[in-house]
């Protein structure tokens, strides 16, 4: 059935690049069958790390309130700042050690909603840390980063006793 689906679309996404000319499927047929099988190989790595992770449904409301308090603490702080004379910024890249996190679909979404929380942005995910650009390493924005990965421990019931990593912090010169 996905090999059907994906063909359906692929096929629909090459006829409105070549603008519906029946004759491209000439090239088309090549491409679309080779998108197809690529799109397959990625689904099936994608779903072996996912596989053993589900979302607590009912831990979604507190999850939605803890990413909308971010969300706006995070806008808050940016315009704060841009409208200060004194900005008080310091940018730095630090090192997050990843306390509780284990790789997969609750990685994924904490390198998303780290880039929420004010004056920060995940920029690479390694494999015991995460290297986290924040305009200002405070004792406030790692602990925030730290609820960060509670929230979403707390979203798929993770086990929090048990710790991926040291938790030593430390910056990029």
């Amino acid at each position: 059935m996905f090999y059907f689906i994906s063909s359906l679309l692929l096929t629909g996404f090459w006829f409105l690049l070549s603008d519906g000319d029946i004759t491209s499927l000439l090239v088309g047929v090549v491409f679309i069958p080779m998108s197809v099988y690529v799109s397959a190989k990625l689904s099936e790595k994608t779903d072996l790390a996912n596989r053993a992770f589900y979302i607590n449904i009912a831990k979604i409301p507190k999850f939605i309130w803890f990413f909308l308090y971010q969300s706006i603490k995070g806008g808050t702080d940016t315009a704060v700042r841009v409208f200060s004379f004194d900005m008080k910024l310091q940018p730095e890249f630090i090192h997050y050690p990843i306390k509780h996190l284990p790789a997969g679909s609750p990685m994924n979404l904490f390198m998303n909603v780290v880039s929420l929380l004010p004056g920060s942005v995940s920029v690479i995910r390694e494999p015991t840390s995460v290297l986290v650009h924040v305009l200002a390493v405070t004792k406030s924005s790692l602990e925030d980063i730290y609820e960060c990965e509670l929230a979403i421990c707390e979203l798929y019931s993770l086990d929090i006793s048990s710790q991926y990593q040291d938790s030593s912090t430390r910056k990029v010169s």
